[in-house]
């Protein structure tokens, strides 16, 4: 993250104006490579004439930003900026201090939109992703369950390693052959698309041809990248293991990564331990406290033992009296 100049916020990677005040990034932010903007929606926020409180530092934050512009006068005036949807945190806040106000509107890309449509969906994932330790990474899975070829986690199709969910939308010929159901994958992704579409650095293209370059067949007895999904199932009135779909050898699969990034998901292999592996026996004793403490068990060790002898003697001397 950046730190603004004028404020001291946190700033986003690709932000082109701080998210509290407005102010625009420069070098003196510790600015670095800004987001694409190809495909990236634009969000409109219109307010009018307002007693709130938070009236004059909403005209403050939009005077910072080149495309605010006023017209009109007494309750026809209006106050509108343009941003892109790359500035999701300065847009929230500013829309935190207006969007209660009746005067108030904000459109994204013309459509009329809420605060949820920028915290939900593919907008607030794409702030957890400007926040991640790693944000390319982020988009292809930081752990094994959300792992994808598709650089996107929230398409709800994983690559997980023991197959299943979209790796199932397919056929087995006669010979052992999986051949995919395109048609159907793509079906699904053309709906979560839709659904996450405003995240600025989803890219519908690259995701479309990360289909067409998944093989239209797969022979898991040839192709050692590919292993057969199998179950147990009643045939001819036994249980036998049966083929029922493929699974990939995930540290393999990122030959169908479209780009130059491609992410990694490590498995870890715990080895077996004892129920005692995690013990560690610890001597918290100073070494010139050691002796002491060894000659006090020995006093105490004698002390018993001659307790025990008198015990014995005066058991001796009652059965002595009692049986005279």
């Amino acid at each position: 993250m950046m730190v603004c100049d004028k404020c001291g916020a946190g700033i986003n990677e690709g932000a082109k104006f701080c998210p509290q005040c407005g102010d625009p990034v420069t070098e003196t932010d510790r600015i670095s490579v800004p987001v694409t903007e190809s495909h990236v929606a634009n969000v409109e926020i219109t307010f009018g004439e307002s007693s709130s409180p938070n009236f004059t530092k909403a005209v403050e934050i939009c005077k910072n930003i080149p495309s605010y512009s006023f017209t009109g006068e007494g309750k026809q005036a209006r106050h509108k900026i343009f941003l892109p949807i790359t500035e999701v945190d300065l847009i929230i806040n500013l829309f935190e201090l207006v969007g209660s106000w009746k005067s108030s509107q904000m459109l994204i890309n013309g459509h009329t939109a809420t605060k949820k449509d920028l915290t939900y969906y593919g907008v607030g994932c794409y702030r957890s992703r400007q926040k991640a330790y790693k944000p390319e990474q982020f988009c292809f899975g930081e752990k094994e369950y959300e792992a994808n070829i598709w650089g996107c986690k929230r398409l709800g199709m994983p690559i997980n390693e023991w197959g299943g969910g979209w790796l199932d939308y397919g056929t087995f010929d006669k010979s052992g052959v999986w051949h995919f159901d395109k048609g159907r994958i793509k079906h699904e992704l053309e709906l979560t698309l839709k659904e996450n579409e405003l995240c600025p650095i989803l890219d519908r293209k690259r995701v479309l041809e990360t289909l067409d370059k998944l093989p239209e067949s797969i022979n898991p007895k040839r192709d050692s990248n590919w292993q057969y999904r199998t179950s147990y199932e009643e045939v001819n009135g036994d249980y036998k293991e049966v083929a029922v779909g493929v699974k990939p050898v995930i540290k393999k699969i990122n030959r169908y990564v479209i780009g130059s990034f491609k992410p990694s998901w490590e498995i870890e292999e715990q080895g077996r331990r004892s129920n005692n592996a995690h013990v560690i026996n610890v001597n918290l004793q100073l070494e010139d406290e050691q002796p002491k403490q060894k000659t006090t068990f020995t006093a105490n060790k004698k002390k018993s033992s001659l307790s025990t002898i008198w015990w014995v003697i005066g058991v001796i001397v009652l059965l002595y009296f009692l049986f005279r």
